[in-house]
């Protein structure tokens, strides 16, 4: 019984990056000079890893805790083509100021704009997500503190996977 029900919580765990947005924040290039050591302004570089496959789109959103995951709610948004450097890619997304943020990560591996079952998702931090609970992790488990210039993550995507929801070839 638990089968079909499968593709939809994984859909629903991403619907918050791939709703469109209703007061959305800044879409910016992946403009990776902005995060070099020097640069001024804060920012957070993104090393995203553990891709599927090299095919379709990855969307890199910051969010505040008050606002996190909140549908339109984001800071930044990096919206781009996969080009993998082995398995994994980085992404520099501008901050306000030094503070605590989350950062939530979308792999739209087939490119086709919808939340579906080949979608990766990660979250900085890397928290568990367990089907069918913890779909949507709650701020404390990815909040990090950025200071001023550059703060470097790394998160690891998760696919689904029979009933599970995991990094590919597991945790």
């Amino acid at each position: 019984m638990l089968k079909p029900m499968i593709p939809l919580m994984a859909a629903t765990a991403l619907v918050a990056l791939s709703a469109a947005p209703a007061k959305a924040g800044t879409v910016v290039q992946n403009n990776l000079a902005n995060c070099r050591a020097g640069a001024s302004g804060t920012h957070v570089l993104v090393r995203v890893n553990g891709f599927r496959e090299g095919t379709g789109r990855v969307r890199v959103q910051s969010y505040r805790g008050d606002n996190w995951l909140g549908r339109g709610q984001w800071l930044h948004r990096v919206d781009i083509p996969v080009r993998l450097s082995g398995r994994s890619m980085a992404v520099c997304l501008p901050l306000p100021a030094p503070g605590a943020y989350g950062i939530a990560v979308r792999h739209d591996e087939n490119n086709n704009g919808s939340s579906d079952r080949r979608d990766g998702a990660a979250f900085s931090r890397n928290p568990d997500i367990s089907f069918p609970f913890d779909m949507r992790p709650r701020f404390n488990e990815v909040s990090f503190n950025a200071g001023a210039g550059t703060t470097s993550i790394n998160v690891v995507l998760n696919y689904l996977q029979g009933a599970s929801v995991e990094p590919i070839g597991g945790r």
